[in-house]
């Protein structure tokens, strides 16, 4: 299933897709735009990874007058798919190995749309598997935001102010949450390498642990890592309280995009 999100309009036009983009009008649905921010599904399968997708959500951006700019955007909104493969191919020991014989991990990924273009577009990527290996161990939620003018994917050094990125404090403080969970978890203040990729008790480099997504209310900063317990929180702050913590250039086409139609 193919889920489409017009940039002309809030409607939703659902059509026929399967591990990919493809334009037109499918057998039996209606008419499926072939631009604008598109959520589709990969069903791939990858067996040197006992891995396979099921109807695992990412965006695309279809339609872009540079293809370059749109193979760009699209292989950095299916990054978290991309990663979710080279993790579990990375951590398959023998004893995974043993236990996965003639079975493969299942894993969904679900899309939750935040700024839908057409300048920046956000999208959230909770990732789900069921392991073919004996494991609680829970896969990371994983933002990714995209300039589409840029034709790249935007990170928290290109979103954040250098003072922000450096002393994260302003930013905690204009933040609302489970900041009481948050405490009990005994989690540590957030720093400048909780926003960059890392190594977090594994052999493969990991997404951000604080990611950044934006929907028409404001920024999120959703905490995720690989674990089970104090691994997910989500906080969030609207756009008025960001002056001086996201910088002004971007401030101002994020506002802008919140509040087109």
């Amino acid at each position: 299933m193919r889920t489409v999100v017009r940039w002309v309009a809030a409607v939703t036009v659902v059509g026929a897709a399967l591990g990919g983009c493809s334009s037109g009008k499918s057998k039996g649905g209606p008419d499926v735009p072939d631009k604008g921010t598109i959520v589709v599904h990969d069903n791939s399968e990858h067996p040197g990874q006992f891995v396979k997708f099921k109807d695992a959500e990412y965006v695309k951006v279809a339609g872009l007058p540079d293809k370059a700019a749109e193979q760009r955007i699209g292989q950095a909104f299916h990054g978290p798919l991309d990663w979710t493969v080279k993790w579990l191919g990375a951590t398959l020991d023998a004893d995974r190995k043993n236990q996965c014989k003639g079975k493969t991990s299942i894993v969904q990924t679900k899309v939750r749309l935040g700024l839908g273009g057409p300048d920046i577009v956000s999208a959230n990527n909770s990732i789900i598997m069921i392991p073919c290996y004996e494991s609680e161990e829970a896969l990371p939620t994983v933002p990714v935001t995209v300039d589409v003018k840029a034709g790249k994917a935007l990170t928290a050094p290109d979103v954040l102010t250098d003072k922000t990125l450096n002393d994260p404090k302003p930013l905690w403080d204009a933040l609302s949450g489970p900041k009481d969970d948050w405490k009990q978890c005994e989690l540590a203040d957030i720093k400048r390498k909780d926003f960059l990729p890392g190594k977090q008790d594994g052999p493969v480099e990991t997404p951000p642990s604080a990611g950044l997504f934006f929907d028409k209310q404001g920024l999120n900063l959703i905490w995720s890592t690989i674990g089970t317990d104090c691994s997910s929180f989500t906080f969030s702050a609207p756009y008025a309280k960001l002056k001086d913590l996201v910088k002004p250039d971007l401030l101002t086409r994020l506002q802008t995009a919140a509040t087109a139609k």
